[in-house]
């Protein structure tokens, strides 16, 4: 795929979650997609499958108290790879945290096959999760 596709995949997502239309992501994640958190959180882990995907994102709204929310800064992009800086805003249990990320995307065919969350403080986003 050319970079610039792969680039507006990333954008399709990040526009389809802040409008809250988790259905215009199916098509962007292949059946096999895996998507990795680090940490121990109760966020954390290695999602495998396109559903197990959605349910993760799905639990996010429920577990900042339907605070989430992410800002889009930029990406980069290549022929089978996308690089997204964001800053996510989140409440929970009385905390706030608001912090940049990376997700890092492999992208095959027009599809998400592999995302990697790279948060910019990982002290703080382990203790937010914690």
């Amino acid at each position: 795929m050319p970079a610039a596709e792969n680039e507006q995949i990333v954008r399709r997502i990040f526009d389809a979650f802040a409008r809250q239309e988790g259905l215009a992501l199916r098509g962007l994640f292949d059946e096999e997609a895996v998507w990795s958190v680090p940490g121990q959180g109760v966020m954390a882990g290695t999602y495998r499958g396109r559903e197990a995907i959605f349910r993760f994102l799905a639990k996010l709204p429920k577990e900042t108290e339907g605070t989430y929310g992410s800002e889009l800064i930029d990406v980069l992009a290549s022929e089978d790879r996308a690089a997204a800086l964001y800053r996510a805003r989140w409440r929970r249990h009385g905390q706030a945290l608001e912090l940049e990320q990376v997700l890092l995307f492999r992208i095959e065919g027009g599809r998400v096959r592999h995302v990697l969350a790279l948060p910019s403080d990982p002290e703080a986003f382990e203790t937010f999760w914690a």
